[in-house]
């Protein structure tokens, strides 16, 4: 024959119960504060248009065609590498050679990539100098020479380094 006993269910813990509450309510709250914040606060790198630089002289201004001429972009390097996540990016070194009679405090720079077949991959603008920025946050003197570094992301895997145009598409001086 067999015996068949029945086991006497306790309740839960109350202590555990209470726990899991308060666990989940931060929990909600962390996702509400941060869905909050992220609306108040889009992202730098949302969307392609770059930072805005007050007092930036644009193409078309006669102040900007007149001192373009005097800024010379040299030594241009262009180089691919891949990140931690594994995503390509471009480094684009160079020299910017301010020949003007002014402080020149922003330079903002249009960069034309190209993949292997000469076709266009991307179009992305950057700023190379920006006030009060990078490692030397002073204005450029006049007959100064500044070594540029920018850096773009989700770079094409056809993309040749060896093809890279640049244009002045901003400029602010003293």
């Amino acid at each position: 024959m067999a015996e068949f006993t029945s086991d006497i269910k306790r309740p839960a813990n109350p202590v555990i119960l209470y726990l899991t509450i308060g666990v989940a309510a931060v929990a909600v709250a962390a996702v509400i504060l941060i869905v909050r914040y992220q609306k108040n606060n889009p992202s730098k790198d949302a969307g392609a248009a770059p930072a805005v630089i007050p007092g930036m002289m644009l193409p078309g201004q006669p102040d900007f065609e007149a001192y373009k001429n005097k800024i010379r972009i040299e030594d241009v390097k262009a180089s691919i590498g891949i990140n931690f996540a594994g995503n390509r990016f471009a480094s684009i070194e160079g020299i910017i050679d301010n020949e003007g009679s002014r402080k020149l405090e922003a330079v903002e720079l249009h960069l034309t990539l190209y993949d292997v077949y000469d076709k266009k991959c991307k179009e992305v603008t950057k700023i190379a100098l920006r006030p009060g920025g990078g490692i030397n946050p002073a204005p450029m003197e006049p007959l100064e020479k500044r070594t540029f570094t920018v850096w773009i992301e989700s770079i094409d895997q056809l993309w040749n380094p060896k093809r890279v145009e640049i244009e002045i598409s901003g400029l602010k001086y003293q």
